[in-house]
């Protein structure tokens, strides 16, 4: 089997139905879905949606947590119960291309059967922002992550537009943290494990995600920097990977969050993330500029734009705070 499908279904609403027709919609079946219910079924309706899925349908497991244990608890669940070559986590809401499964395959080919570990790929946004994530990688190159240290600095900032190979996570016993949302985290401690990394070059995103404002605190993005960099610390990978790491970290804190942070159109909020990312990078600044390899070597116009011209950015942005 290729590819095992996480679903955690936490609200019966109409999402969970789209999400999953999208997967059972796949021109290729080889694959699985494992649908995890995290919330006691307490009605008829609840429990004829999740009869619908469990009986009718031989390519689902379906898990009944007994109480809501939160999504980490969920993913490690599916972890633990997934059979496909590689594993694949889908938001509620989300929904993937009906060619995936197909595409993936036809992508897997191109590497005469090489074992890869993570698999990136385009995906669409959809609600806070309709752009498309893309990479400053070379797509369709496999990086051997022993002496190509560049995935570390460009790999995206969401669990969703990646593929893990099962038996990378099983054999490193890799876990998410239970009640704390560290998708960047994961995804780093199983990238410092990685040999090999490719981000597929394909003609058209291979989802969709839905951007929307976070029930938890939007400082967690950028709060799990501290755990990922230590943890590189602990391996003894952080003296060869430090300039990637910390433009990572950096672009993350800077750019990429911040511009999250003016979705939401909150002054307050603006200006305690403004006045937080402009105290942990303004003294960094200088040295980065100049010593930095990942930055002096990215094709990343936009973030480059930011670091030079910082001071005017957060004066801007918190214009937006007034």
């Amino acid at each position: 089997m290729l590819v095992s499908f996480v679903i955690t279904w936490q609200e019966i609403e109409e999402k969970i139905d789209t999400t999953l027709k999208s997967v059972l919609d796949q021109t290729d079946n080889d694959y699985e879905i494992i649908l995890i219910s995290d919330k006691m079924l307490e009605d008829n309706e609840e429990f004829i949606v999740l009869r619908k899925y469990f009986w009718d349908i031989n390519r689902i497991k379906t898990v009944v947590n007994s109480s809501i244990q939160g999504a980490s608890v969920c993913w490690n669940t599916a972890i633990d119960l997934a059979e496909g070559q590689y594993i694949k986590f889908i938001t509620q809401g989300d929904t993937i291309n009906p060619n995936f499964v197909k595409t993936l395959k036809e992508e897997l080919q191109k590497y005469d059967d090489e074992e890869l570990d993570i698999i990136e790929y385009n995906i669409q946004l959809n609600g806070l922002s309709d752009k498309t994530i893309d990479t400053y990688l070379q797509k369709g190159k496999v990086y051997n992550l022993n002496r190509d240290y560049e995935p570390y600095a460009h790999i995206s900032a969401t669990l969703s537009n990646k593929i893990f190979r099962t038996n990378l996570l099983k054999e490193f016993g890799f876990k998410f943290r239970r009640f704390v949302r560290f998708d960047m985290l994961f995804t780093y401690k199983v990238l410092g494990q990685t040999d090999s990394y490719v981000f597929l070059d394909t003609k058209e995103p291979l989802e969709s995600m839905y951007l929307g404002k976070v029930s938890y605190s939007v400082f967690d993005l950028v709060n799990q920097w501290t755990h990922i960099l230590n943890y590189y610390r602990r391996i003894g990978k952080f003296k060869d990977l430090k300039d990637y790491l910390n433009y990572a970290y950096y672009k993350t804190l800077i750019h990429i969050w911040l511009w999250n942070i003016r979705k939401y159109d909150n002054k307050l909020l603006i200006k305690k993330a403004a006045t937080f990312a402009s105290r942990k990078f303004e003294d960094k600044r200088e040295d980065f500029m100049k010593n930095n390899k990942a930055y002096l070597e990215t094709n990343d116009v936009r973030f480059k734009e930011i670091v030079q011209g910082f001071s005017s950015y957060i004066k801007e942005l918190m214009k937006l705070a007034r």
